[in-house]
C-alpha cells in the first residue's frame, strides 16, 4: 500500500521538478549595447560601428533614407553593424535617426546622429527672367554664423546690378539684384555664386551656380514717326568760352522708346560717359550739348529691319559699324545754333548710339564743306555695349568719340602681320599733322625731334603716372608693327584703358580752346602743363563691369571720308 502511495507521489512531483529545472537553464532574450548614441561626420561614405550582444537571433533597421546598415541580422552572441551616410548631411544642422535591433519580441533603440557640413543651399539655382527684367531674389539656407554673404563680383555681366551692400548669414535669407532689360534678341545667361566672407574678406564656402536665364527681346515696330522725332532737347550749355558744339542722337529706337523718355536716359548717360576722362572732365564747362531724338521703324540692326540712320553691325569678327552719315548731319543740324550757323556744324561731333549691346565702335571725319575745305565734322559710331553701367560702353564711346571723333588722335595698336608701316601712309598721316590732327604717334624714335618731346625733356612728366605708364617712345602704331611709335606702352587709343596719354592730351586741350576762344588763342605749353598736371588721369577702380586693365578688342582704325555732307530734309 505504501509503496503505491509512493509511486503517485512521484508521478505528480518529477513534471513538477523537471519543470523547475528548465526554468532555472533557459536563457533570457536581451540585448547588449556598448552604447546609446553614436555620431558619424558630416561627409558621404562617413560610418560608425555598434557592437551589441544579444542571446538570440536579431534584426535592425534604420528609420532614414540617408543610412544604410549592414548586417540586418545575426545569429546569437557578440554582433557588430556598420552603419554608413549614403550622402553629405547639406541640411544645415546635425541630423538624428534611430537603429532598432529587436529579438524575441524586445528591441533596443540606438540613437545615430551625423554632424552638418557649412552650406549654402539654394532653393534653386536657376531663375528664368522675362525680357523687361526686374528685380530676381534669390533665397538661400545656411548655417553660417557670423560670415558675411554676398554675390561674387567676377564676370558679372553688365545687365545684372548687385546689392551694394553684403548681409549677415541667417538660417533663411534672400539677396535681391536687378536684372536690365534684355534689348538684344538673343537669350543670355549669367552665371552667380553667394559667397560667405569673413572680416578679412576670404571666402569661407560658395553656394552651388545659380544661373540666370533673360529671354531675348521681340523685335519692336514704332507706330508713330512724327510726335516724337526731331525733338531737340539741351542737355548741357556752356558757361565758359563760345561753347564747343557736341550732338548726341540714337539709332534703332522707337516712339515708345522716346515717349517713355529712356531714349533721353541713354543719350544723357552718354553725355555723363564722355566727360570721365581728361581734360574733357575738368574742362566740361566749355561744352554745349544736345540731343536730337530720331524715331526708328524697329529697335533691331540687320537684314530685314530699318532704323532711322541705316546703322550696320559688320559682325563675323569684326567690330565695324557703317550708317548713313549724310541723315546723322541732317538731324544734327535740327539744333537751331548749327542750323544758324554753317562754320559751328562744321566743327561739331555728332555721337549715335545704337540701341544694342553689340561690342563694336567706328569713327567717320574728313568730311568737306561746299568749298571742297575739310571740316572738323565727325560722327562717332557707339552701341550701348553690354548695358548703360558697363566700363566697356565707357571705354569705347571715349576711344572713339573724344579720341578719333573730337581730337582725331589716331590708334596706338599694332599689328605684327601689318608689318612697316608704307610710306605712303605715312605721307597722309603727316598731312593730317599739319591740320593739328594724329598728334599721338610719330615716324621717327628720335627723342629729340619726335612730336612729344617737350613732355621727353621735361622732368615733371618724368616716371610713371597713376596708371603705371611712363612716356617714351614706343614701336608700334597706327596698326603698323614697325616705322610708327606711340608715347606711351598703353592707352585710351591703345587698349582703350589707362586713360588719354599727355600728347593726346595736349591735343584735346589745343582743341577745345581754340573753340571755346577763337582764333585769338595762342597756345602755350607753360600754360597746359600747369592745368595738366592738376588734372591727371587717376586710375579707375571698377568692378563688375570689366576692369580697367581688361585689354578689349580693337576697333576699326578711323574712316576718312573725304567727301561733303549732303544735308536734306529727310
Amino acid at each position: 500500500m505504501r509503496t503505491k502511495l509512493f509511486r503517485m507521489i512521484l508521478l505528480v512531483a518529477l513534471p513538477i521538478w523537471f519543470s523547475a529545472c528548465s526554468s532555472d537553464e533557459d536563457p533570457k532574450p536581451e540585448i547588449t549595447v556598448s552604447g546609446n548614441e553614436y555620431m558619424m561626420s558630416a561627409e558621404i561614405n562617413s560610418k560608425v560601428s555598434v557592437s551589441f550582444t544579444s542571446t538570440f537571433a536579431w534584426q535592425a533597421k534604420v528609420d532614414a533614407t540617408w543610412l544604410v546598415a549592414s548586417p540586418t541580422k545575426g545569429e546569437s552572441g557578440n554582433a557588430s553593424i556598420n552603419i554608413l551616410a549614403k550622402e553629405e548631411n547639406r541640411t544645415g544642422e546635425v541630423r538624428t535617426a534611430t537603429l532598432t535591433i529587436t529579438s524575441e519580441g524586445i528591441s533596443k533603440n540606438i540613437t545615430i546622429k551625423q554632424d552638418a557640413i557649412d552650406v549654402i543651399n539654394l532653393k534653386s539655382s536657376t531663375y528664368n527672367i522675362n525680357a523687361s527684367g526686374g528685380d530676381c531674389i534669390i533665397e538661400y539656407n545656411t548655417n553660417i554664423i557670423g560670415a558675411q554673404l554676398k554675390l561674387n563680383e567676377k564676370d558679372i555681366p553688365s545687365w545684372i546690378t548687385l546689392p551694394q551692400t553684403s548681409q549677415r548669414a541667417l538660417q533663411d535669407g534672400s539677396i535681391t539684384i536687378k536684372v536690365e532689360t534684355n534689348r538684344s534678341f538673343e537669350e543670355r545667361t549669367a552665371k552667380l555664386q553667394i559667397q560667405a566672407i569673413d572680416n578679412n574678406n576670404n571666402v569661407l564656402l560658395q553656394s552651388p551656380i545659380i544661373s540666370i536665364v533673360q529671354e531675348k527681346a521681340s523685335v519692336g515696330t514704332s507706330m508713330d514717326y512724327v510726335t516724337g522725332d526731331k525733338k531737340v532737347h539741351v542737355l548741357q550749355k556752356h558757361t565758359k568760352g563760345n561753347g564747343v558744339p557736341l550732338v548726341f542722337m540714337g539709332d534703332g529706337f522707337l516712339d515708345t522708346d522716346i515717349a517713355s523718355e529712356y531714349y533721353l536716359e541713354v543719350m544723357n548717360r552718354g553725355m555723363e560717359l564722355f566727360f570721365t576722362e581728361e581734360p574733357v572732365r575738368s574742362l566740361r564747362e566749355y561744352f554745349d550739348v544736345w540731343a536730337v531724338t530720331a524715331v526708328s521703324q524697329n529697335n533691331a540692326f540687320g537684314s530685314g529691319y530699318s532704323t532711322k540712320f541705316a546703322c550696320v553691325l559688320e559682325g563675323n569678327g569684326s567690330t565695324g559699324i557703317s550708317g548713313n552719315h549724310d541723315m546723322v548731319a541732317t538731324y544734327a543740324n535740327v539744333v537751331p545754333e548749327l542750323a544758324a550757323n554753317p562754320s559751328l556744324l562744321d566743327e561739331t561731333l555728332a555721337i549715335v548710339i545704337l540701341n544694342t549691346n553689340a561690342y563694336a565702335g567706328t569713327t567717320f571725319f574728313g568730311f568737306t564743306n561746299q568749298w571742297g575745305a575739310t571740316t572738323e565734322f565727325a560722327i562717332g559710331y557707339c552701341p550701348i555695349i553690354e548695358g548703360m553701367d558697363s566700363e566697356n560702353f565707357r571705354r569705347v564711346l571715349c576711344h572713339e568719340c573724344i579720341g578719333h571723333g573730337f581730337t582725331k588722335l589716331l590708334d596706338e595698336y599694332s599689328y605684327e602681320s601689318q608689318g612697316v608701316i608704307p610710306a605712303s601712309t605715312i605721307e597722309r598721316y603727316k598731312n593730317m599733322q599739319q591740320m593739328g590732327w594724329a598728334m599721338n604717334v610719330d615716324f621717327t624714335n628720335n627723342r629729340e625731334t619726335v612730336l612729344w618731346k617737350n613732355f621727353l625733356n621735361d622732368t615733371r612728366y618724368q616716371g610713371k603716372d597713376p596708371n603705371g605708364e611712363e612716356l617714351g617712345v614706343y614701336e608700334g602704331a597706327c596698326t603698323y608693327w614697325r616705322g610708327a611709335y606711340r608715347p606711351t606702352n598703353e592707352s585710351m587709343m591703345r587698349s582703350n584703358m589707362h586713360g588719354f596719354n599727355a600728347p593726346s592730351r595736349e591735343a584735346i586741350y589745343k582743341r577745345i580752346m581754340k573753340l571755346a576762344h577763337g582764333n585769338e588763342w595762342r597756345y602755350d605749353f607753360e600754360e597746359f602743363a600747369k592745368f595738366d598736371l592738376a588734372h591727371l588721369p587717376q586710375s579707375r577702380n571698377v568692378n563688375a563691369r570689366g576692369t580697367t586693365n581688361e585689354i578689349l578688342p580693337t576697333l576699326p582704325s578711323p574712316q576718312f571720308v573725304n567727301r561733303p555732307l549732303m544735308i536734306g530734309s529727310y
